[in-house]
Protein backbone atom coordinates (compact mmCIF):
# COMPACT_ATOMS: atom_id res chain seq x y z
CA UNK A 1 0.00 0.00 0.00
CA UNK A 2 1.56 3.12 -0.89
CA UNK A 3 1.85 5.91 2.14
CA UNK A 4 3.11 8.64 0.04
CA UNK A 5 2.21 10.76 -2.97
CA UNK A 6 4.52 11.96 -5.72
CA UNK A 7 4.26 15.00 -4.09
CA UNK A 8 6.04 13.15 -0.85
CA UNK A 9 2.95 14.18 1.31
CA UNK A 10 1.19 11.47 3.36
CA UNK A 11 -2.06 9.97 2.06
CA UNK A 12 -4.58 10.04 4.30
CA UNK A 13 -5.35 7.27 6.40
CA UNK A 14 -8.85 6.14 7.50
CA UNK A 15 -9.90 8.54 10.77
CA UNK A 16 -7.29 11.18 9.28
CA UNK A 17 -8.97 14.43 9.21
CA UNK A 18 -7.67 16.63 6.33
CA UNK A 19 -8.54 19.56 4.21
CA UNK A 20 -8.71 17.59 1.04
CA UNK A 21 -7.61 13.89 0.17
CA UNK A 22 -5.63 15.96 -3.00
CA UNK A 23 -4.32 19.03 -1.28
CA UNK A 24 -4.29 22.24 -3.47
CA UNK A 25 -0.85 23.61 -2.74
CA UNK A 26 -2.60 26.57 -2.42
CA UNK A 27 0.00 27.26 0.04
CA UNK A 28 3.49 26.12 -0.78
CA UNK A 29 7.26 25.62 -0.50
CA UNK A 30 9.82 25.99 -2.75
CA UNK A 31 12.92 23.52 -1.85
CA UNK A 32 15.91 25.61 -1.15
CA UNK A 33 18.93 25.01 -2.63
CA UNK A 34 21.48 23.24 -0.45
CA UNK A 35 24.41 24.91 0.62
CA UNK A 36 25.93 22.53 3.06
CA UNK A 37 29.18 24.86 3.84
CA UNK A 38 26.55 28.05 4.72
CA UNK A 39 24.46 25.67 6.78
CA UNK A 40 27.04 24.84 8.77
CA UNK A 41 28.71 28.37 8.92
CA UNK A 42 25.16 29.61 10.55
CA UNK A 43 25.07 26.69 12.86
CA UNK A 44 28.00 27.20 14.48
CA UNK A 45 27.23 30.78 14.45
CA UNK A 46 24.30 30.28 16.43
CA UNK A 47 25.16 27.57 18.56
CA UNK A 48 23.44 24.55 17.03
CA UNK A 49 26.71 22.68 16.99
CA UNK A 50 30.69 22.92 17.65
CA UNK A 51 32.63 24.53 15.81
CA UNK A 52 35.30 21.67 15.27
CA UNK A 53 32.17 19.19 13.13
CA UNK A 54 33.93 19.55 10.02
CA UNK A 55 32.19 20.11 6.25
CA UNK A 56 32.80 17.11 4.99
CA UNK A 57 31.54 15.08 8.16
CA UNK A 58 28.15 17.20 7.66
CA UNK A 59 27.84 16.47 4.25
CA UNK A 60 28.63 12.88 4.25
CA UNK A 61 26.28 12.14 7.20
CA UNK A 62 23.31 14.24 5.42
CA UNK A 63 23.61 12.93 2.14
CA UNK A 64 23.66 8.91 3.55
CA UNK A 65 20.65 9.87 5.89
CA UNK A 66 18.73 10.97 2.82
CA UNK A 67 19.82 8.37 0.62
CA UNK A 68 18.45 5.92 3.45
CA UNK A 69 15.22 7.06 3.22
CA UNK A 70 15.37 7.25 -0.51
CA UNK A 71 16.32 3.37 -0.86
CA UNK A 72 13.38 2.75 1.83
CA UNK A 73 10.50 1.04 0.25
CA UNK A 74 7.98 2.57 2.23
CA UNK A 75 9.08 5.67 2.33
CA UNK A 76 10.99 6.67 -0.63
CA UNK A 77 8.54 9.18 -2.09
CA UNK A 78 8.42 11.22 0.82
CA UNK A 79 11.55 12.54 -0.59
CA UNK A 80 9.96 14.00 -3.38
CA UNK A 81 8.68 16.69 -0.77
CA UNK A 82 10.65 19.72 0.52
CA UNK A 83 13.34 18.48 2.37
CA UNK A 84 16.13 20.61 4.61
CA UNK A 85 19.11 19.55 6.09
CA UNK A 86 20.21 20.74 9.86
CA UNK A 87 22.52 20.21 12.54
CA UNK A 88 21.18 20.54 16.39
CA UNK A 89 23.06 19.62 19.66
CA UNK A 90 21.86 20.69 23.40
CA UNK A 91 24.42 18.97 25.58
CA UNK A 92 22.62 20.82 28.43
CA UNK A 93 19.60 19.35 29.94
CA UNK A 94 16.49 20.39 29.12
CA UNK A 95 14.62 20.80 32.40
CA UNK A 96 11.75 22.36 30.52
CA UNK A 97 10.21 22.69 27.07
CA UNK A 98 8.61 25.70 27.03
CA UNK A 99 11.66 27.43 28.98
CA UNK A 100 14.33 26.51 25.77
CA UNK A 101 11.62 27.51 23.60
CA UNK A 102 11.70 30.64 24.98
CA UNK A 103 15.05 31.49 26.55
CA UNK A 104 17.42 29.61 23.56
CA UNK A 105 15.07 28.84 20.34
CA UNK A 106 13.27 31.59 19.25
CA UNK A 107 16.19 34.28 20.33
CA UNK A 108 18.51 32.34 18.03
CA UNK A 109 15.79 32.23 15.36
CA UNK A 110 14.90 35.62 15.79
CA UNK A 111 19.18 36.34 15.28
CA UNK A 112 19.40 34.46 12.53
CA UNK A 113 16.32 35.28 10.40
CA UNK A 114 16.99 39.68 10.74
CA UNK A 115 20.33 38.99 10.33
CA UNK A 116 19.02 37.26 6.90
CA UNK A 117 16.70 40.17 6.26
CA UNK A 118 17.51 43.04 8.25
CA UNK A 119 14.50 44.98 7.13
CA UNK A 120 11.91 42.18 8.08
CA UNK A 121 11.03 41.06 11.81
CA UNK A 122 10.44 38.49 14.17
CA UNK A 123 8.00 38.51 16.78
CA UNK A 124 6.43 36.22 18.75
CA UNK A 125 2.41 36.51 19.76
CA UNK A 126 0.69 34.32 22.44
CA UNK A 127 -2.57 34.47 22.09
CA UNK A 128 -4.92 34.11 25.28
CA UNK A 129 -2.51 35.41 27.69
CA UNK A 130 -1.02 31.88 27.19
CA UNK A 131 2.63 30.94 28.50
CA UNK A 132 5.22 28.57 27.35
CA UNK A 133 7.25 28.36 30.71
CA UNK A 134 6.25 25.03 32.38
CA UNK A 135 3.37 24.78 29.99
CA UNK A 136 4.95 22.30 27.29
CA UNK A 137 5.20 18.24 27.07
CA UNK A 138 5.56 16.23 24.52
CA UNK A 139 3.16 14.19 22.84
CA UNK A 140 3.81 10.18 23.81
CA UNK A 141 3.30 9.15 20.11
CA UNK A 142 5.57 11.24 18.65
CA UNK A 143 8.62 9.91 18.74
CA UNK A 144 9.98 13.05 19.90
CA UNK A 145 11.48 12.68 23.54
CA UNK A 146 14.33 9.89 21.38
CA UNK A 147 15.04 13.19 19.57
CA UNK A 148 15.75 15.33 22.64
CA UNK A 149 17.48 12.37 24.24
CA UNK A 150 19.89 12.46 21.19
CA UNK A 151 20.70 15.54 20.95
CA UNK A 152 22.64 15.44 23.71
CA UNK A 153 25.03 14.27 21.18
CA UNK A 154 24.30 16.25 18.33
CA UNK A 155 22.39 15.54 15.82
CA UNK A 156 22.23 15.82 11.70
CA UNK A 157 18.79 15.67 10.57
CA UNK A 158 16.59 16.43 7.13
CA UNK A 159 13.18 18.46 8.18
CA UNK A 160 10.41 17.26 5.45
CA UNK A 161 7.73 19.95 6.29
CA UNK A 162 5.12 19.23 3.82
CA UNK A 163 4.56 15.58 4.95
CA UNK A 164 1.51 16.32 6.84
CA UNK A 165 0.24 19.36 4.71
CA UNK A 166 -3.70 20.15 5.26
CA UNK A 167 -3.81 17.30 7.95
CA UNK A 168 -5.51 18.23 11.44
CA UNK A 169 -3.00 18.45 14.49
CA UNK A 170 -4.55 15.42 16.24
CA UNK A 171 -4.42 13.71 12.53
CA UNK A 172 -0.75 14.61 12.84
CA UNK A 173 -0.11 13.27 15.81
CA UNK A 174 -1.31 10.18 15.14
CA UNK A 175 1.06 9.41 12.47
CA UNK A 176 3.73 7.69 14.13
CA UNK A 177 1.45 5.06 15.33
CA UNK A 178 0.07 4.21 11.61
CA UNK A 179 3.54 4.46 10.10
CA UNK A 180 5.49 1.09 9.59
CA UNK A 181 8.55 1.12 11.79
CA UNK A 182 12.16 1.62 9.48
CA UNK A 183 14.78 -0.55 10.90
CA UNK A 184 17.71 1.86 11.58
CA UNK A 185 16.13 5.21 10.70
CA UNK A 186 15.47 7.28 13.14
CA UNK A 187 11.99 9.50 12.26
CA UNK A 188 10.27 11.82 14.49
CA UNK A 189 6.82 13.97 14.05
CA UNK A 190 8.42 17.74 13.81
CA UNK A 191 8.46 20.33 17.15
CA UNK A 192 10.23 23.28 17.72
CA UNK A 193 13.77 22.13 17.94
CA UNK A 194 14.27 20.59 14.74
CA UNK A 195 12.07 23.07 12.84
CA UNK A 196 13.78 25.90 14.62
CA UNK A 197 17.46 24.39 13.71
CA UNK A 198 16.57 24.21 9.52
CA UNK A 199 14.95 27.62 9.94
CA UNK A 200 18.08 29.08 11.73
CA UNK A 201 20.26 27.56 9.03
CA UNK A 202 17.68 27.98 5.95
CA UNK A 203 15.94 31.06 6.85
CA UNK A 204 14.47 31.71 3.72
CA UNK A 205 12.22 28.85 3.18
CA UNK A 206 9.71 30.70 4.66
CA UNK A 207 9.77 33.86 2.53
CA UNK A 208 8.51 34.02 -0.79
CA UNK A 209 7.22 37.17 -3.18
CA UNK A 210 5.86 35.00 -5.72
CA UNK A 211 2.64 32.67 -3.50
CA UNK A 212 1.87 32.16 -0.02
CA UNK A 213 3.92 29.56 2.69
CA UNK A 214 1.81 26.94 4.78
CA UNK A 215 2.33 27.41 8.57
CA UNK A 216 4.26 25.47 9.92
CA UNK A 217 3.40 22.85 12.61
CA UNK A 218 5.13 22.31 16.00
CA UNK A 219 2.84 19.61 16.53
CA UNK A 220 5.10 16.90 18.69
CA UNK A 221 4.62 19.89 21.14
CA UNK A 222 1.63 19.84 23.60
CA UNK A 223 0.34 22.73 25.28
CA UNK A 224 -1.29 22.33 28.82
CA UNK A 225 -4.53 24.23 27.39
CA UNK A 226 -5.14 21.46 23.96
CA UNK A 227 -6.62 24.53 22.49
CA UNK A 228 -3.65 25.52 21.84
CA UNK A 229 -1.16 24.56 18.77
CA UNK A 230 2.54 26.29 18.13
CA UNK A 231 3.14 27.27 15.15
CA UNK A 232 5.99 29.28 12.63
CA UNK A 233 4.75 31.32 10.07
CA UNK A 234 5.33 34.38 7.43
CA UNK A 235 3.28 37.22 7.52
CA UNK A 236 4.66 39.08 3.92
CA UNK A 237 8.40 39.78 4.36
CA UNK A 238 8.27 38.66 8.08
CA UNK A 239 8.07 35.83 10.13
CA UNK A 240 6.20 34.99 13.58
CA UNK A 241 6.24 32.38 16.09
CA UNK A 242 2.27 32.24 17.41
CA UNK A 243 0.77 30.21 20.42
CA UNK A 244 -2.65 29.94 18.85
CA UNK A 245 -5.92 28.22 18.95
CA UNK A 246 -6.96 25.33 17.47
CA UNK A 247 -10.70 25.87 18.10
CA UNK A 248 -13.51 26.45 15.21
CA UNK A 249 -16.03 26.38 18.44
CA UNK A 250 -16.01 25.08 21.64
CA UNK A 251 -15.92 21.81 21.01
CA UNK A 252 -15.15 22.08 16.98
CA UNK A 253 -10.97 21.27 16.19
CA UNK A 254 -10.15 23.10 13.20
CA UNK A 255 -9.06 21.61 10.09
CA UNK A 256 -6.97 24.02 7.80
CA UNK A 257 -5.74 24.12 4.16
CA UNK A 258 -2.69 26.37 5.49
CA UNK A 259 -1.14 24.16 8.29
CA UNK A 260 1.65 21.75 7.13
CA UNK A 261 2.83 19.13 9.54
CA UNK A 262 6.46 17.88 9.21
CA UNK A 263 8.45 14.36 9.57
CA UNK A 264 11.80 14.54 10.77
CA UNK A 265 14.56 12.34 10.04
CA UNK A 266 18.08 12.22 11.73
CA UNK A 267 20.78 10.32 12.76
CA UNK A 268 23.66 11.33 15.50
CA UNK A 269 26.89 13.25 14.60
Amino acid sequence: MKLFDDFGRRLPAHGDRVFGDKPSFYYKLNQPKIDYALILQRAKKYGLCSDDLSLSHFQSKATDLLDSIKKNDDFSKMANGVHIPFIYSNPNKINDIGTNLEENILPALKDSFTDRFPNSHFKAVLQSDSELKNNISIHPDSNYTNFIDDSSEGLIGWYFPQVFQEFDIDSQRAQLKNLPKTKGIKLCLSGGMDISAALITSPELLIDKDHYTPILCMSSYVHKDERLILVLKAYGPHMEFWCMTQMLSKHTKQVSEQWAGGLTLYTKI
